[in-house]
């Protein structure tokens, strides 16, 4: 990928259409290579940048006081992260760490919150951004608490696809680990081998080399409902 069409995912993804406050964002920036495994941010660190990811992946957990590396979410291109240091001087609440290699683009905490100052979208865009992500972890929440464990599978499985080139069906593509689907949803790498696996027997998705197919969303999305 190419930075500047990188750049121009980050753009949609928060819904920047000024160019002036793109300019602004993308001169306050510094742009970082960073290999898969290494750390972005630290949880507990008192650092204040904010990040957007250009290209690669993020995985974001909570290290737990028992050691346990509890995971909360993935981040793909075009997210920014980081802002709630500089929007509020905490410490890091989260251990941010590259899941492949991936390139970002740095802004100090200082910078970002004078561009959040000078230009109104930018500030529209972070309120949207941060009202999405709470949105999100409320559903995951509800999910927890009111679905069993097989229903969190299958809505995580609708959540990881994508319209198919062809309509009816969904993709996901690259296909997940069972591991990294368990961490999702909390649930054993065995359970959801054994969910997938009766999925299949269903002719509900079908694997290909390189893709998961489900086969009847609509039908999975109501499965979710009942489990």
């Amino acid at each position: 990928m190419s930075f500047e069409s990188a750049w121009e995912s980050v753009w949609n993804r928060i819904g920047l259409t000024d160019a002036v406050a793109r300019a602004a964002l993308q001169r306050a920036s510094e742009l970082a290579q960073v290999p898969d495994g290494e750390p972005v941010i630290s949880q507990d660190a008192t650092d204040d940048s904010v990040y957007l990811l250009l290209d690669g992946e993020m995985r974001v957990g909570v290290l737990a006081r028992s050691g346990q590396d509890v995971w909360v979410s993935y981040l793909e291109p075009g997210a920014m992260f980081g802002e709630m240091a500089a929007l509020t001087g905490d410490p890091r609440t989260t251990e941010i760490t590259a899941s492949k290699d991936s390139v970002v683009a740095r802004i100090t905490g200082e910078d970002f919150l004078a561009l959040i100052e000078a230009h109104g979208q930018i500030g529209l865009a972070l309120s949207r951004m941060l009202a999405a992500r709470m949105h999100a972890t409320t559903r995951r929440m509800f999910e927890l608490s009111a679905l069993s464990t097989t229903g969190r599978i299958y809505a995580e499985l609708l959540r990881m696809s994508r319209s198919s080139d062809e309509g009816g069906t969904r993709i996901i593509s690259p296909i997940p680990s069972f591991k990294e689907i368990g961490d999702r949803v909390a649930a054993a790498r065995e359970t959801v081998s054994r969910t997938v696996s009766r999925l299949a027997e269903r002719g509900l998705i079908q694997r290909g080399d390189d893709h998961i197919e489900l086969i009847d969303p609509e039908q999975l999305s109501r499965l979710e409902d009942t489990m």
